[in-house]
């Protein structure tokens, strides 16, 4: 990673900012997949592989824009301002959970509004319809947001990937969609899912901006990205991004890959974490030391452990509230 982007003129501190957001990801992830094993916790969708791309992109939006992840976008709530105490209430579907008051699979359904978070669905692509209404919204108001819409591979095979897509491209919205391409939809690999696995090139037949990137390299993730929200900014329209990524883990807590991906694979996958390739590239340029950087990551490790314990003590939800907030 010696090559030298955009991102080399960013502040020391914009540089250990992502960095410590992915830790923070990392650890909530790692905790979470414990609190399952030991039955403390329903069920994990893991967001490791993702953590480059997710900080990334959100991290290129202002305070004024919109995020609308899919299920496993932990780390693109990370950097909104979620903090590790208000996952954990969904963690454990607390009631003060800000989420969803305990009422949704951790990371399945959710939204927060003072953070600008749209409402998550596990209803794969059923939310990039909505993003565009979003941005469509912003534009007819005249307000100056850009919305960021992330979704997987297996999204693009849907319907409403091409309805989002289409109709954003038509109205020349200011959204930025962004695929984030592990080549699995759960269990299925892209080469049974599309004949070109490159998701950007479909851009072109919808007149917009298409780009792949690689998703494990952060610094060229984040100079994508931030141009992409400069380019919606500035009313030139979508841009569609193909993050290439490795999935780490298993779909979720209830998937076992090693049914459908050979050792050989996850071993490959483990090699392209982007934790650790951004690590690498902070420590070839100074930015941070090999001991600084572990520390970091065990910090969050700590500080995860700890706001799993303390949520696990917060008060349940009341049944009677159980109809609360449920439209018929």
């Amino acid at each position: 990673m010696a090559t030298t982007t955009r991102s080399d003129q960013r502040t020391k501190e914009e540089y250990l900012q992502l960095h410590r957001w992915m830790c923070i990801a990392k650890a909530l992830d790692d905790r979470m997949h414990i609190l399952v094993k030991q039955g403390r916790a329903p069920f994990v969708g893991s967001s490791r592989g993702h953590e480059g791309i997710q900080v990334a992109s959100t991290a290129a939006l202002t305070a004024e824009d919109w995020l609308v992840p899919h299920y496993r976008g932990l780390a693109n709530a990370i950097v909104r301002g979620l903090t590790m105490k208000e996952w954990m209430l969904a963690v454990f579907a607390k009631a003060n959970d800000p989420l969803s008051a305990g009422r949704n699979i951790p990371g399945g359904c959710y939204s927060y509004r003072k953070l600008l978070i749209a409402p998550v669905s596990q209803v794969v692509a059923s939310w990039i319809p909505k993003a565009a209404g979003i941005a469509y919204a912003a534009k007819l108001k005249g307000e100056n947001a850009v919305t960021l819409c992330t979704f997987g591979d297996g999204a693009t095979s849907q319907g409403e990937f091409h309805e989002g897509v289409n109709f954003a491209a038509v109205h020349k919205l200011p959204i930025v969609f962004v695929c984030e391409n592990n080549s699995y939809a759960i269990s299925v690999p892209i080469r049974l899912q599309m004949a070109n696995p490159n998701v950007a090139d479909r851009a072109a037949g919808y007149g917009i901006a298409g780009i792949t990137v690689d998703g494990t390299d952060v610094p060229a993730c984040f100079d994508v990205c931030l141009e992409a929200v400069a380019r919606a900014r500035r009313g030139e329209g979508p841009t569609l991004i193909d993050a290439k990524i490795w999935r780490i883990n298993s779909h979720t807590s209830e998937d076992n890959q090693l049914k459908y991906r050979t050792q050989e694979e996850l071993e490959e996958a483990s090699r392209h974490d982007p934790i650790a390739r951004y690590t690498e590239w902070l420590v070839e340029r100074r930015r941070i030391t090999p001991d600084a950087a572990a520390e970091v990551q065990a910090g969050c490790d700590r500080q995860a452990s700890e706001a799993a314990d303390w949520a696990e003590q917060q008060p349940d939800p009341l049944p009677e509230d159980a109809l609360k907030n449920v439209f018929a």
